[in-house]
């Protein structure tokens, strides 16, 4: 990916320390697995497997925890799957404009801007029966979803939308805004949350109404887009696993039998996991995974791809020397590399996984992302290697970075020093450490990230100051008046330095003595 890609971060991507000082950490911690600190990240969600397998863990613990959640309160989720009518003649980009809505363009020469234009998906949250009577009647309170990609040899780039949706919950108003109604059997009588039942179990007939309606709109929402996306309503196909209801929606709902013994899971209180509840648990995180991981997966056979496997087919080729028809999946090495392309053209600055305003509220997640990483930042390192600068550039330029990890992870940290020389650096400047060099390692990272944010932010200041005092502002030099350097990207959302993300910086001073260029006699 790195050699090829069109992302500058990404080519950059786990190959420069944020603090050259330190130089970088592969450790090992108490469960087995050896991971990296002190790298610059792209943190590129769609173009780098090993960025978005990170940012996917967090996902997927975050949706798990919601979706088991939401059982463990009574309610009911339904697993769904919305794709498009697709084949080998539709640009990829054009099929995710039907699923997600076109981007807002700027013409560079006229600064005429397109507005951005809706989507199916876009149609279908903004529509009259997930804010009416359908709703209350089903009890949604909102949803989950994740674009996934995957290209068949047959018919083409196929795009779509993984969701887990929420239903069963009484709102007393709308999922965006609304809070869940807490009541008594009988339905009558208000508790404080926590307090009696936010939930009840939609009718089959509800159900039905609700998954019907879910597949005509769908069809609807695409064919208004595009005549060409229109997925089907009905099939004839024998044994056919969308059940003759076409193959636009994927519809499976997911309930408990048991919610007591699902909330003893959840809170750890119940010992063994009741028999009840194990195939709730498996089914709630099947779907969490299976809607916030998209490139991580494996299409299935040789004739469906992923666009991290197109990359592997690469390597397999180029690298390993394997014939074309030995190598995985499909397609000759010039095919994958343009695949690879469009796909990461047609994704970059795309929205992935993402839940809808509300809930997170709903399902008892508001701070839970936030203890997943502290929680994650408290595992405890067991040993590891500290590497110089200069030696992880060079180890990162000979492809050996995950080599040192798998190293560390095997407890092989003293042949590290030897992987380093072979990789063209200097062997006394891999470091192996202990525990205690570990942490002392994570928290002098700490200090200088700490130390530079504040200088950041001490300069941002002192330029507000200025402008107070009257100063004027001229165009950076560094990034030209734009306020992003690519080079940046990973560990500052792009801003720079120079200007701190502005695109000006404080210039000279008008002179009010001298002829105003601008003024007219």
């Amino acid at each position: 990916m790195q050699e090829f890609t069109q992302i500058d971060r990404c080519r950059k991507c786990a190959r420069v320390a944020v603090a050259p000082e330190l130089g970088t950490l592969t450790a090992r911690d108490e469960r087995g697995q050896a991971s990296g600190r002190g790298v610059q990240l792209c943190e590129s969600i769609w173009a780098c497997a090993v960025c978005e397998s990170a940012k996917r863990a967090e996902d997927t613990h975050e949706l798990t925890t919601a979706a088991l959640r939401w059982l463990a309160k009574g309610g009911t989720l339904v697993a769904v799957v919305l794709t498009t009518r697709h084949n080998r003649t539709h640009a990829l980009a054009d099929l995710i404009d039907g699923l997600q809505g076109t981007r807002k363009l700027v013409d560079a020469e006229t600064g005429q801007i397109t507005p951005r234009q809706p989507g199916a998906y876009q149609k279908m949250l903004k529509s009259h029966a997930l804010r009416g009577d359908l709703a209350a009647e089903v009890g949604y309170v909102g949803m989950a979803r994740n674009p996934e990609v995957t290209r068949s040899l047959d018919n083409g780039w196929n795009p779509h939308l993984n969701a887990l949706v929420f239903l069963g919950g009484r709102l007393s108003g709308t999922p965006a805004n609304g809070e869940l109604v807490y009541v008594d059997e009988d339905g009558d009588c208000a508790f404080e949350p926590g307090e009696g039942s936010c939930t009840f179990e939609p009718s089959t007939k509800s159900m039905t109404k609700f998954e019907g309606w879910l597949r005509q709109f769908w069809a609807d929402a695409l064919k208004s887009i595009d005549p060409a996306y229109t997925p089907s309503t009905e099939c004839e196909r024998a044994n056919c696993k969308c059940g003759g209801k076409g193959h636009g929606v994927s519809f499976t709902v997911i309930t408990s039998p048991d919610d007591q013994a699902l909330i003893e899971y959840l809170t750890k209180a119940g010992g063994e996991t009741a028999e009840s509840v194990k195939a709730d648990i498996e089914a709630a995180k099947g779907a969490a995974a299976e809607v916030s991981y998209s490139g991580a997966k494996l299409a299935k056979g040789r004739k469906s791809m992923t666009p991290f496997q197109f990359l592997d087919r690469l390597w397999a080729i180029e690298r390993d020397g394997l014939d074309e028809d030995e190598a995985p999946g499909y397609g000759t090495a010039e095919q994958c590399r343009a695949w690879s392309l469009e796909y990461e053209t047609a994704t970059r600055g795309r929205r992935a996984f993402e839940m809808t305003r509300g809930l997170k509220r709903h399902a008892d997640l508001v701070g839970e992302l936030e203890k997943y990483r502290y929680e994650e930042s408290r595992v405890q390192l067991l040993a590891g290697v500290v590497l110089t600068q200069e030696a992880h550039g060079h180890v990162a330029e000979a492809e050996n970075d995950f080599a040192v990890a798998e190293l560390v992870r095997t407890e092989r940290e003293a042949e590290v020093s030897a992987l380093v020389a072979e990789s063209g650096g200097r062997e006394d400047h891999a470091r192996v450490v202990d525990g205690d060099g570990c942490a002392e390692y994570v928290t002098s990272l700490a200090e200088v990230m700490k130390a530079k944010a504040k200088a950041r932010a001490d300069d941002k200041a002192m330029l507000e100051r200025l402008l107070e005092q009257g100063l004027q502002l001229a165009p950076c030099p560094k990034c030209d008046g734009s306020g992003v350097l690519e080079k940046y990207r990973a560990i500052r959302d792009g801003q720079c330095f120079e200007c701190g993300g502005s695109g000006r910086i404080v210039g000279d001073a008008a002179d009010d003595d001298g002829d105003d260029p601008n003024t007219q006699e």
